[in-house]
């Protein structure tokens, strides 16, 4: 039996007291239509805090510094079994500027952070594995 692994990183990224929330495009395969964290796939021979930075700059083009580890899970993802890690970052710099993967983004307290609906499987994993 072949045993496939990968690995994915997301980003809770703060701005003040706001959390950064991205709208997945509704013909995008991974949770459509819903609110999700910037992150995606680590890339082989990539460091998680590096490819954490990559991705945040990749799907929103802002640029951020990672704060802490916050949650940590694996489940099985297209056919393989996944580690996913989401950190905490830190807005510093840039203009947000959405990827083709994302239609929308907004600002949202603590409290809208765990009450929006619908939250991608990325978003309820952050409640579900934090630390």
């Amino acid at each position: 039996m072949k045993k496939n692994f990968c690995s994915g990183i997301h980003i809770l990224i703060q701005k003040g007291n706001q959390y950064l929330l991205l709208y997945r495009n509704p013909k995008d395969k991974e949770d459509p239509k819903c609110w999700d964290l910037p992150g995606g796939g680590i890339h082989f021979g990539e460091q998680p805090l590096k490819a954490a930075i990559r991705e945040a700059k990749e799907e929103t083009g802002i640029d951020i510094k990672i704060t802490k580890i916050l949650a940590l899970g694996a489940m099985p993802y297209r056919g393989a079994w996944s580690i996913g890690t989401t950190v905490a970052g830190k807005y510093c710099r840039g203009k947000i500027r959405l990827s083709k993967e994302h239609t929308d983004y907004k600002w949202v307290s603590k409290r809208e952070l765990r009450s929006i609906k619908p939250k991608s499987e990325n978003l309820e994993s952050l409640f579900k594995y934090s630390l």
